[in-house]
């Protein structure tokens, strides 16, 4: 018995160590192979830094171009006796075509619903008296520019809080334009990855402090926070669909372009996200309620502002009456090109 025992006993010791030796060289390996990929990763992650351009100082920052495609939309509006003042931020979207002459873009300018129809504080449209954008100008002044307030164009679909129309602004102003190719739809935040915590920047007026000389517009940063699959109340006092972003808003920022980029370095460039059409407030039972934003009001903002989606203002810039003025001033340039 004794010498079966000790017999057995360095078998039971060689097995031990061979699966000792075994893990031990797996062990290995994975490590081995975890390094190699911290390796491979530095490695790639330091080629991009290194790929960043240097920016060119020719091309304004990102917050400034935004800054030059916004307007101050200034309203006289008739309650009851009473005259009423009104203001909203707007912005300019473009279309390019090809059959235009190269640098030409056709251009629309963009707002809200309720800043167009400058709504009471129940959603009721008032009579409007006087239509104003107030626009800077390249020689450092601003300039406010008569417009008809029944040039506004809305969707048909009541819930969506916007309203576009066609312009034609003289070459003497400093404004940008933000391209329709470059909306951000949500098939475009599908394939570049874009969803809740994406960086935001928007731009919108300041009631604060408009300027005296030149418009002065205010620039926000944020983050996209809910993209919601269903639809929820919105600023029209209507169920829709919208975004919820945590920006902090107020007064006169209803209008506003919202922009969003993929990476938090905007390497990818920033893209038109949608139109900033209110905020939640908190009452004082602590509930959030729906703001509008064309005036500030005293509440305690909870810093999450609604933002209609810009696939909405892709299907209104594409109505029948919208198109057609666009494909008319395509055919009378093109005309007058041929002659």
């Amino acid at each position: 018995m004794t010498v079966t025992y000790f017999a057995r006993i360095p078998c039971l010791r060689v097995s031990i160590i061979r699966k000792n030796v075994e893990v031990h060289v797996r062990r290995s390996i994975m490590l081995a192979v975890f390094c190699l990929f911290l390796v491979a990763s530095f490695a790639e992650a330091q080629d991009r830094l290194l790929t960043i351009k240097k920016p060119d100082p020719s091309v304004p920052p990102d917050g400034v171009q935004l800054k030059r495609a916004v307007v101050n939309v200034e309203l006289q509006c008739k309650q009851g006796n009473l005259l009423v003042s009104a203001a909203g931020t707007g912005f300019l979207v473009g279309y390019t075509d090809p059959r235009l002459p190269k640098g030409q873009i056709f251009e629309y300018l963009v707002t809200n619903r309720h800043v167009a129809e400058c709504w009471d504080e129940h959603n009721r449209p008032r009579e409007i008296q006087t239509l104003k954008i107030r626009v800077n100008a390249k020689d450092g002044s601003s300039r406010r520019l008569d417009a008809l307030s029944a040039a506004w164009r809305f969707p048909i679909d009541d819930s969506i809080d916007l309203a576009a129309m066609p312009v034609l602004f003289p070459d003497d102003l400093l404004i940008d334009v933000l391209p329709v190719d470059g909306f951000a739809t949500k098939d475009f935040m599908s394939s570049n990855r874009i969803a809740e915590g994406s960086p935001i920047l928007l731009s919108g007026y300041f009631y604060q402090f408009s300027g005296d000389k030149r418009f002065q517009a205010i620039v926000r940063q944020g983050i996209l926070s809910m993209v919601p699959d269903e639809p929820m109340k919105t600023t029209t006092g209507k169920p829709g669909i919208v975004y919820l972003c945590d920006v902090h808003i107020f007064g006169g920022n209803s209008g506003s372009p919202v922009m969003v980029t993929a990476d938090w370095l905007g390497v990818g460039g920033y893209h038109l996200l949608g139109v900033v059409s209110g905020y939640y407030y908190e009452n004082e039972d602590f509930d959030l309620e729906i703001a509008t934003t064309v005036k500030g009001t005293g509440r305690a903002n909870s810093g999450v502002a609604m933002i209609v989606p810009v696939d909405f203002l892709k299907d209104l810039l594409d109505v029948p009456e919208l198109k057609s003025s666009r494909e008319a001033y395509i055919s009378q340039l093109t005309s007058a090109a041929k002659q």
